[in-house]
């Protein structure tokens, strides 16, 4: 296997070798570069990634590279990397009927969770979610309609939780499959300009996909996932919840009115029948909380207990500030819906209410 001191990157003629049509040598040279850079790719990965895509290899027919779970790519989870005149393209595949039952099985038992793992990724991502007709007689698939394909940034709670039990239902009858695929364009000037570096950002973008990969194939431990943060007071061992604390539900939504000065500040009141979900015990004060909104997360959110009366405010972000300033006006409403995730993270999605 050769070092990465022999690998400079992927320079523009790989990339414009792809416009010209008929030129084999160019083609050829092309391919060669590909090839040289997914096996020190495979070299650079992470134990853990080389682990989960353990096979690598050019594919002269697509020409393309891939790293895969499978041998036979198609069986598995793969990644391939198309270099284009203007682009290289970075592809997460799942295609196997069987490995997609189970993964969209897992996907809809959980699907503010997977909705999370999507969205995640960030709009530069595109979903597609496809639905291919299987000949009884010859098992070839053939595209029949896209159930979705957009950014994910474009993918909402609310598809979310009609899209995948779907493509779940279709899966499982023997005439359809889903598969699933999540790609992202880099600028074929900005790749080229990386150098040897490609390496290292093409590794981060693996590892972006790793959680939606372990999804989609059962490869994931949840009790590997880490913990979110909240600022609490200690309170002593022995002490117990009140019943209110006790009967906080996992989740909820209440729609806002905005007023002028909690735009100008950056707030969101909710009421007091709402702080006993953020409450870690009695004696809490502010809660840390995730706010996704317009397609993105921020981890930088507070719910706050005011006094007198114990009602809860969610204190925004400067990044969610400007968010609402620019896109509220007084006396608008806005829909707040508060989930308890895994590791006592609280998530809070905020969007304009219907």
């Amino acid at each position: 296997m050769q070092s990465t001191q022999h690998f400079t990157g992927l320079t523009m003629p790989v990339f414009a070798a792809f416009g010209w049509a008929g030129e084999e040598a160019a083609i050829k040279f092309a391919l060669s570069q590909l090839e040289l850079f997914i096996r020190e790719l495979h070299v650079h990965l992470p134990r853990e990634m080389r682990e989960k895509l353990p096979y690598y290899g050019l594919n002269r027919e697509m020409q393309s590279v891939f790293l895969a779970a499978d041998e036979q790519t198609e069986r598995d989870a793969y990644v391939a990397f198309f270099a284009r005149p203007l682009s290289l393209e970075i592809q997460f595949g799942l295609m196997d009927k069987a490995v997609l039952g189970k993964g969209l099985k897992a996907a809809s038992k959980d699907l503010l969770r997977t909705h999370r793992l999507f969205t995640e990724l960030g709009p530069d991502w595109t979903l597609r979610v496809q639905q291919m007709h299987v000949d009884d007689e010859t098992g070839e698939a053939s595209h029949y309609q896209d159930l979705f394909k957009d950014s994910v940034g474009q993918l909402s709670l609310e598809v979310a939780n009609e899209l995948f039990p779907k493509a779940e239902f279709l899966n499982s009858d023997p005439k359809w499959k889903t598969p699933i695929y999540l790609s992202r364009k880099i600028s074929s000037e900005q790749v080229a300009a990386m150098g040897t570096a490609v390496l290292q950002v093409m590794t981060e973008n693996i590892g972006s996909l790793l959680p939606v990969l372990d999804l989609l194939t059962g490869r994931e431990a949840r009790k590997s996932r880490p913990k979110a943060k909240a600022r609490k007071v200690v309170a002593p061992v022995a002490e117990e919840l009140s019943p209110e604390l006790q009967q906080a539900e996992e989740t909820f939504t209440y729609v806002a009115e905005l007023k002028p000065l909690h735009l100008r500040k950056g707030f969101i009141n909710l009421t007091p029948r709402h702080w006993p979900f953020f409450a870690i015990n009695s004696r809490t004060e502010t809660r840390e909380v995730t706010v996704y909104y317009n397609g993105v997360y921020d981890k930088e959110c507070t719910v706050w207990r005011l006094v007198p009366d114990d009602t809860a405010r969610i204190v925004l972000s400067s990044a969610v500030h400007d968010w609402l300033e620019d896109n509220f006006g007084p006396e608008d409403k806005i829909k707040v819906t508060a989930f308890k995730l895994d590791g006592d993270e609280i998530q809070i999605n905020l969007q304009p209410a219907a």
